[in-house]
C-alpha cells in the first residue's frame, strides 16, 4: 500500500520553516548563493549545478528551461525534454482549457425552477435546483466580485486533512446561495410545496478523481468543516463546532487532549452513513480545523435547500433527508423560462481560476477539466483531458511532451517536460485570458502559497509561479519525492521578462523534514535566475 503523506501544497507549506519572512533562506549547498545581477549564464549555471550536486540528489533527475518571454530565446537549460511528475504545475493545463472555452468573464448561473402547477401559494409538484458547476456557490464572494483565498501561513480548508497547522474556514456563509434561492421561491408567492425538491446534477457525470469526487453541485465546496477545540490540559475532553449544519450529518468527537508539547493527529471517519466521528489527539492550546468530504453532493444539497426553504417560510411535504430523487427530473435542458423562480449568479471564471491557482485547489482544478469536457459536448470528465491537450498544443506545446491524467496533477501517471511548461507560459501571453492567467499565479513573498516565502529576497514580488510536488511513502517508512516543480514568470533584475520551468524527480529523503531543503533549493534556483539576468 502506497502512502501519500503530503499533498502538492506541501512544497510551500514545508518551506515555511526554512525561508519565511524575517529571515534569510538557507544555504543551498555549496555555492548555493545567487549570483549578482547581470553576472551571466556561466555563473548562473554554476550556481544551479552546485545545488544539483549536493549529496541528497545523487539519485535524482533534474531539468529546467529558462526562456526570454518575448523572443523565446533559450537562456539556460538542462534536460529540457525529459519527463517529470510535476504535481500541481499541471493545473496550468486544466485552468487554461476552461478559460479558453468559457472566457474569463463567464459566470456560473444556478437556477431553481418549479415543475408543477402553482395555485395561490401552493405548488403541486417539485422544485428543481440545477447544478452549474459553481465551486464556491456563494462562499468566499467579496464585495468587489472577487473570491477570497488563503495566503500562507493560512491554509485552505481543502488541505485540512494534511496534518499541517493553519487550515481555516473560507470566508462567508456556506448556505448563503441556498438561502438566496429559497427567498426567491418565497418571493414568487410559494409558501407550500406539495411534492419534492430535486437537484439536477446532469451537467456532467460526477467523477472520482485522486483528490475526491467532483460534482456539478457544491455546498461549502462539498466539505464539512469541523473545528476541534482541546481541553485546557491533557486528559480533558475536546469540543467541536462544524459547518454547514444540516440534517444530513451528525458530528461527534472522541478525540483526546494531550500536552501542548505533544503532536496533534486527528482523523475523521464515517462509521455509518451521515455520522462523522473525530478521533485522535489534539495538543492543548489552539483549535484545529479538520474536514470530511461530502460523499453524496446532490443529496446533501437537496437536504440543505429544503432546510433553507423552511427558514424562508416555505413548507415542503417531502422528507428532507434521503437520496436525491433524480427520477423526478424532467428532460434535460427542458425548463421553460417562465418557471424560473430565482437564480444565483457567481463571481466570474477568472476569480475561480485565481482561487484555484493561488491556493493550489485540487478538486477545483479537476472541476475545470469537467467543465472543459462540457464545452466539447461531453458529460464525461475524462474528455476534458482531451481539451487540455488541444489547448496546450494550440499554444505551442508538443503533444508528446505533456500527459495529463487529471486536472490537479495528483495522478502520478501524469508527465510533462520543462520545454512544455516553459513554452506554454511564453505562448499563453498571446491568449485573450493572458492577464487573468498571469494574475492567478502565486507571487513570491506576497500572496497565495508563496505569501511568506523569501519575503526578504530581492526577488520578492518579481516571481509569479505555480508550485507542485508529489511525495509518497511506503509501509517500510521510506519516503521519496517523485517530483517537485516550479513554473511561471520572472521579472529579472534587469527588467527582462522570462518564463521558467524547474523540476526534480526521484529524490529519496529520510524524514519529512528533509523535504524542506528540496523545496528551499528550488526556491533558491528561481531567485538565482531572477538575479542573473
Amino acid at each position: 500500500m502506497t502512502r501519500r503523506w503530503t499533498p502538492m501544497l506541501a512544497l510551500v507549506v514545508l518551506l515555511l520553516s526554512a525561508c519565511t519572512s524575517g529571515g534569510e533562506p538557507p544555504a543551498a549547498g555549496a555555492g548555493g548563493e545567487a549570483p549578482p545581477p547581470g553576472n551571466g549564464t556561466a555563473a548562473l549555471t554554476a550556481a544551479l549545478l552546485a545545488i544539483e550536486q549536493t549529496p541528497r540528489y545523487q539519485q535524482a533527475d533534474w531539468g529546467y528551461l529558462v526562456l526570454d518571454q518575448q523572443s523565446g530565446e533559450v537562456l539556460v537549460s538542462q534536460n529540457p525534454v525529459s519527463m517529470f511528475d510535476a504535481g500541481s504545475t499541471m493545473k496550468t493545463f486544466a485552468v487554461s482549457a476552461a478559460l479558453d472555452r468559457y472566457g474569463s468573464d463567464y459566470v456560473f448561473r444556478t437556477p431553481v425552477y418549479r415543475a408543477g402547477t402553482q395555485s395561490g401559494d401552493t405548488l403541486t409538484g417539485n422544485l428543481v435546483l440545477v447544478g452549474s458547476g459553481d465551486l464556491s456557490f456563494g462562499l468566499r464572494k467579496e464585495p468587489d466580485g472577487s473570491l477570497s483565498y488563503e495566503n500562507l501561513p493560512a491554509i485552505d480548508h481543502s488541505y485540512a486533512t494534511t496534518g499541517f497547522p493553519g487550515a481555516v474556514e473560507p470566508q462567508g456563509d456556506p448556505l448563503s446561495a441556498l438561502n438566496e434561492l429559497a427567498a426567491s421561491v418565497k418571493a414568487a408567492g410559494i409558501s407550500r410545496v406539495n411534492g419534492d425538491v430535486v437537484v439536477d446534477d446532469r451537467l456532467f457525470t460526477p467523477h472520482e478523481f485522486p483528490d475526491g469526487l467532483v460534482s456539478p453541485i457544491w455546498v461549502n465546496e462539498n466539505l464539512i468543516d469541523i473545528k476541534v477545540a482541546p481541553g485546557a490540559a491533557a486528559g480533558q475532553a475536546t469540543t467541536i463546532d462544524w459547518r454547514p449544519r444540516t440534517a444530513s450529518y451528525t458530528v461527534e468527537t472522541q478525540a483526546t487532549t494531550v500536552a501542548a508539547t505533544e503532536s496533534t493527529a486527528l482523523q475523521v471517519t464515517e462509521p455509518t452513513p451521515g455520522r462523522l466521528v473525530v478521533t485522535g489527539t489534539i495538543a492543548a492550546g489552539a483549535p484545529t480545523l479538520v474536514v470530511s468530504e461530502i460523499t453524496d453532493p446532490s443529496a446533501f444539497a437537496r437536504t440543505a435547500f429544503i432546510e433553507a426553504l423552511q427558514r424562508a417560510g416555505v413548507t415542503v411535504t417531502a422528507v428532507p433527508t434521503g437520496p436525491n430523487p433524480a427520477a423526478l427530473l424532467p428532460a434535460k435542458d427542458s425548463y421553460p423560462a417562465a418557471d424560473k423562480l430565482g437564480e444565483h449568479v457567481s463571481a466570474n471564471l477568472g476569480a475561480y481560476v485565481t482561487l484555484i491557482m493561488k491556493v493550489s485547489y485540487n478538486r477545483g482544478a479537476d472541476l475545470m477539466t469537467c467543465l472543459a469536457a462540457v464545452k466539447t459536448g461531453s458529460t464525461d470528465c475524462e474528455q476534458g483531458l482531451v481539451a487540455e491537450v488541444d489547448t496546450a498544443t494550440g499554444l505551442g506545446v508538443a503533444k508528446d511532451q505533456m500527459f495529463a491524467f487529471d486536472g490537479a496533477g495528483s495522478d502520478d501517471r501524469s508527465r510533462v517536460t520543462p520545454t512544455a511548461l516553459a513554452t506554454f507560459y511564453k505562448d499563453v501571453t498571446r491568449a485573450p485570458y493572458a492577464t487573468v492567467f498571469a494574475d492567478s499565479l502565486p507571487i513570491l513573498g506576497k500572496d497565495g502559497t508563496l505569501a511568506n516565502v523569501l519575503t526578504d529576497s530581492p526577488a520578492a514580488g518579481k516571481i509569479r509561479m505555480k508550485t507542485g510536488n508529489r511525495v509518497v511513502g511506503t509501509e517500510a517508512d521510506q519516503i521519496i519525492v517523485l517530483g517537485n516543480s516550479l513554473a511561471g514568470y520572472i521579472e529579472a533584475a534587469s527588467g527582462r521578462k522570462l518564463t521558467i520551468m524547474i523540476a526534480v524527480g526521484n529524490v529519496p529523503i529520510a524524514t519529512p523534514a528533509e523535504f524542506t531543503q528540496v523545496t528551499a533549493d528550488q526556491a533558491q534556483m528561481a531567485v538565482a535566475i531572477q538575479q542573473a539576468f
